[in-house]
């Protein structure tokens, strides 16, 4: 079965055990549902102006010192997220309201048990955030869900020495 295939960022802001999150507001399929800042890259464009921008669109917030941590891939039943993953301890601004979402700080362990997270959330889970947030470690991982966001299958690589670039 042939899957489409999207290439898209996420953008993990992290600071003090907060991370920055958007929340799909009424109409949208996801709505209810918290999800990390990112989105398609566009033509000609890098990924890492990719996080940049859609972070700034998502939540009003704009990024300094960004830094490539690694590779994710989601994968669906009918299609698949290739992400290059970025990291921000370090932004300008205030989480906004827009449109389609919300932006706002949120404690980590509290967003881990909401109800309705999309599954690029999990790793901030205390097993796998070590590659995310530790500068001298990056990652891959791969993570199987159902259409729902149950969680069928996760597997990871943790690297020291931020060998993946």
């Amino acid at each position: 079965m042939f899957k489409t295939v999207r290439k898209a960022v996420r953008c993990y802001l992290i600071k003090d055990n907060k991370v920055v999150v958007t929340k799909y507001k009424k109409g949208n399929r996801k709505e209810g549902y918290y999800d990390i800042p990112g989105g398609k890259i566009e033509n000609m464009e890098l990924p890492k102006e990719t996080a940049i921008r859609e972070v700034k669109e998502e939540t009003g917030l704009k990024v300094k010192n960004l830094n490539y941590k690694g590779h994710m891939i989601i994968e669906y039943p009918n299609r698949i997220f290739d992400f290059d993953v970025f990291v921000c301890n370090d932004c300008e601004g205030e989480p906004q309201e827009f449109e389609e979402n919300t932006a706002e700080w949120i404690e980590i362990k509290e967003l881990l048990q909401k109800e309705k997270i999309l599954s690029n959330i999990m790793i901030l889970d205390r097993f796998f955030i070590k590659g995310l947030v530790n500068n001298n470690c990056s990652f891959k991982m791969n993570i199987q869900v159902d259409d729902e966001e149950n969680i069928l299958n996760v597997k990871y690589e943790i690297k020291e020495n931020n060998n993946i670039e």
